[in-house]
């Protein structure tokens, strides 16, 4: 169903109702969750066998109700977005799948979540699996008959879990306390979404859309034999209404099947019009209507390529060969041309082993066509070129899939079409070509060796090797997705640890500011209690008006009133009154807030004791020789506050000078999502780097890019970034890019055509 204004006004309309339906549901869902967490950690903090967990239950139960709103407003914000961005091109699913996953680069905390929230989805999803199922199909309509993962299911569980761990990072809990509450989100919200889902599904239902449904688990069809090649190119796919309503695959096989047979229509026009030779040079007019009397039988056609498949290898370029070439020499501009001669070697060397003249018509345009296929993968310039070479070795498999199941080139559930497709995705992203050891690239040799080696007309093989290549794809991307988060937080935590360095240098300076304060004590203020200050603030909650932090400024005020030069005998009388009291609270501080920083508090109370025995002993009219003596004299001791905010100050002062298109690029990248992947390529000698934008500083106004494996990868200014998207540097790679098998065909149909 080709999209027109009034279909995709007619889907938004639809999503909309389905979206107030869940977010009505959802409110009152997560409104029982939070009044049930108040007596939950009543009971926590009761049944606590320590004083210290009681606390930490207690000061939970606070920071939950204090943050309450935001936690909402960003799980709502997150959901709501799985509407907005359903059927939508601009945007890539993220795939969190429940296989296996290697946790050993993740914490033991991080573990417990990850391992919590992936058995409250899978029990979620199974809780509800019927109506899961009929939701997909019939979305699957509003999106144009392709298929439905359950993770694109807008506010399907998965994708109400990660609005969930993405809500729950407003709440700085600790890790005990945070299990309880992924606890009590699974309890009064994953695990009663059934009725939700089955308003859901009416109200699809309400809206025409597949009334005669009936949902039923889906088993794995086994390969179909293969039918009259002529009536496969040629037939024309009509569908009653009932028809079209047997499933979320089967208007994108009526597409793709409407595609081949264009494809093979326009194949058998350019051989019986003599027009040219097939895609390897050698294979034109080889079935052009002579062996209608004594046809090749499929099975020696299939021996044929079963020889070329298991014969050493037709001389090539392998991908080692390929990392030694250096870029932008002639050999590796001849990277490319090496491959596509490989890959019309083997169709040669195929022709020679049978009568190509009783070669059916339909079997020589098949074989036609995979060459087609390979030589459009190997013009893929997203694909690393050791990936292209890897690739390139199915070549010869893939005919005699062809040949055995035409439903490869039609039916994207086809474990062989459905494998390439995950090859091919999978090694534009997580191919390196500096360390091929590094990403997937071992995982892609291993299943293309075993395809090679073991593969005869056992197609179940390749639904083996794609769960195998599955395991191994999402263990890498765990494993990359735990290394971005810890990078993630190591910026975030140094970004949080430096203002809380400036707000505690800042509460001493405007304290020491104008007064004379002995050297002694400027030190251990700018050390001591600034580390005091700087712990406050990262572990209480609005930590400038908390107990700790008051108390900690009234000791510093008291310290530096203690000490500083007495400039009358009445001054001095007066702090000789308030001494023992004043020393007792100090000293009592230093118990108080010793979980804040250093313990070495004798020390540092014998050294203010020191100072305030000076203050009240030595004469004051030498007190006021040593202060006219100094007047004037520059400040010796650096200020304790830190140029911290200049840059951020200067920043926000070029950003007014910017000229109009940085401006202009500067306002699109703040509308850019994290997540979103960049081609960055500062030079013309410099090979284009894909990167992901991953973290942005409030304060500095940096960008933090990582790589695939979610390592730190650069760093730029926003000022600097925008230019570079201004002078086209920087641009943002497209997301929802089409399988490659359909981009193969389509292509192909646009070459036949001359499009």
């Amino acid at each position: 169903m080709q999209a027109t204004p009034n279909t995709q006004a007619w889907t938004t309309t639809v999503l909309d109702e389905c979206h107030e339906l869940v977010r009505s549901q959802l409110r009152s869902l997560l409104q029982k969750m939070f009044e049930n967490s108040n007596l939950a950690f009543l009971e926590f903090a009761e049944k606590a066998q320590s004083s210290a967990s009681q606390i930490q239950f207690m000061e939970g139960l606070t920071i939950i109700q204090k943050n309450r709103g935001q936690v909402e407003e960003v799980f709502f914000r997150v959901a709501g977005s799985s509407f907005s961005r359903f059927g939508n091109p601009a945007y890539d699913s993220h795939v969190y799948k429940d296989e296996e996953v290697e946790l050993t680069l993740l914490s033991k905390d991080e573990a417990d979540i990850q391992v919590a929230m992936q058995n409250m989805v899978s029990s979620a999803a199974m809780g509800s699996a019927q109506e899961l199922g009929a939701i997909r199909q019939r979305l699957a309509v509003l999106n144009n008959g392709k298929k439905i993962r359950d993770e694109e299911i807008p506010a399907g569980p998965e994708c109400l879990a990660r609005a969930f761990q993405e809500a729950a990072r407003e709440l700085i809990l600790e890790h005990e306390t945070m299990l309880i509450v992924y606890m009590l989100f699974d309890k009064f919200v994953l695990s009663k979404l059934a009725p939700m889902y089955k308003e859901y599904n009416e109200r699809l239902l309400k809206a025409g859309l597949l009334p005669n449904l009936k949902y039923t688990v889906r088993k794995h069809h086994a390969a179909r034999k293969p039918g009259s090649p002529g009536s496969a190119a040629g037939q024309t796919n009509k569908q009653s209404p009932a028809a079209s309503q047997q499933g979320n695959t089967a208007q994108d096989q009526s597409l793709g099947d409407e595609l081949f047979g264009n494809i093979m229509g326009l194949l058998a026009g350019r051989s019986q019009g003599g027009s040219g030779t097939g895609s390897d040079g050698a294979s034109g007019g080889a079935g052009s209507g002579q062996a209608t009397g004594n046809p090749l039988p499929q099975t020696e056609i299939v021996t044929a390529i079963d020889k070329v498949q298991h014969a050493a290898p037709v001389s090539g370029i392998e991908a080692e060969q390929i990392v030694a070439i250096q870029p932008g020499t002639e050999e590796h501009r001849n990277i490319v041309t090496t491959m596509s001669e490989r890959l019309t070697a083997e169709r040669k060397q195929l022709f020679t082993g049978i009568d190509r003249r009783r070669m059916p018509a339909a079997d020589t345009q098949v074989i036609d066509l995979v060459g087609m296929m390979f030589e459009y993968l190997l013009k893929d310039e997203d694909l690393p070129n050791v990936a292209k070479a890897e690739l390139c070795r199915l070549h010869t498999p893939y005919l005699k899939i062809a040949i055995l199941d035409k439903r490869f080139f039609t039916d994207n559930s086809h474990p062989a079409h459905e494998l390439l497709n995950t090859l091919a995705n999978a090694a534009t992203r997580w191919v390196f070509e500096d360390d091929l050891e590094r990403g997937i690239f071992p995982s892609i040799r291993a299943v293309v060796q075993r395809v090679i080696n073991e593969f005869v007309n056992n197609i179940e093989l390749f639904s083996e090797l794609l769960g195998i290549f599955n395991r191994s794809l999402n263990e890498l991307v765990e494993k990359a997705s735990a290394i971005e988060e810890r990078t993630r937080q190591a910026a975030a935590g140094k970004e949080k640890l430096g203002l809380a360095r400036e707000y505690a240098a800042q509460a001493i300076e405007s304290r020491i500011s104008g007064r004379k304060v002995p050297a002694a004590i400027r030190k251990m203020l700018g050390d001591v209690w600034l580390d005091k200050l700087m712990f406050i603030y990262l572990r209480e909650p609005d930590s400038h008006s908390s107990p700790s932090w008051r108390l900690a400024i009234r000791t510093i005020e008291d310290i530096i009133w203690s000490v500083e030069p007495r400039l009358s005998e009445e001054s001095q009388a007066e702090l000789r009154v308030k001494l023992p009291v004043l020393r007792n609270r100090i000293a009592q501080a230093f118990v108080d807030l010793e979980a804040y920083g250093t313990t070495n508090n004798e020390a540092h109370l014998k050294q203010i004791a020191t100072l305030q025995e000076d203050a009240l002993d030595q004469p004051v009219d030498e007190q006021l020789a040593e202060i006219e003596d100094t007047a004037g004299e520059p400040e010796e001791s650096p200020s304790i506050v830190e140029d911290f905010g200049q840059d951020i100050t200067e920043d926000s002062a070029e950003e007014e000078l910017l000229p109009p298109e940085i401006q202009a690029a500067a306002e699109k990248l703040k509308q850019i999502a994290f997540g979103t992947w960049f081609y960055i390529q500062e030079s013309t000698d410099d090979h284009p780097v894909r990167v992901k934008l991953s973290w942005y500083s409030k304060m500095s106004g940096n960008y933090m890019f990582v790589d695939s494996m979610g390592v730190k990868s650069t760093v730029w200014q926003q000022r600097e970034l925008a230019e570079m998207i201004a002078t086209g540097k920087a641009r943002v790679i497209g997301e929802g890019k089409v399988p490659f098998v359909k981009r193969a065909l389509v292509a192909i149909r646009r070459i036949l055509t001359g499009d």
